[in-house]
């Protein structure tokens, strides 16, 4: 798996720690209720697994498909309002996605038109 290497991993705390310091010192930028920091895992469904099992124990947390209506197998702990997730894409749910997207192109929405 290709995760951030040690310096692009610094540049990435640098910013985390920057942008809260951006928003304690500007209160009247909008900020966001909630964010979320997400990787992802590649390779077979067994890799997959296996990777986030992996960070899973990492982060003490559980991994997971079941509440992924999408297929998704998934490790996350949140910090407050900011979750760290660890995502694999299963096989089956990147087939169906292939499947639907293989529709990409073919009807066409008359905008012309109202309903």
């Amino acid at each position: 798996m290709a995760y951030a290497d040690p310096d692009q991993r610094r540049k990435l705390i640098d910013g985390l720690r920057a942008l809260a310091t951006f928003f304690e010192s500007h209160p009247d930028v909008p900020a966001p209720r909630w964010a979320e920091v997400s990787i992802f895992a590649r390779g077979s469904d067994e890799a997959i697994r296996s990777e986030i099992d992996h960070i899973s124990s990492l982060i003490g947390a559980g991994a997971n498909a079941e509440n992924s209506p999408h297929g998704h197998y998934t490790s996350r702990r949140t910090f407050g309002p900011v979750t760290y997730s660890a995502i694999g894409i299963l096989s089956a749910a990147r087939a169906d996605y292939n499947a639907l997207m293989s529709y990409e192109g073919a009807v066409i929405a008359d905008a012309s038109k109202e309903m």
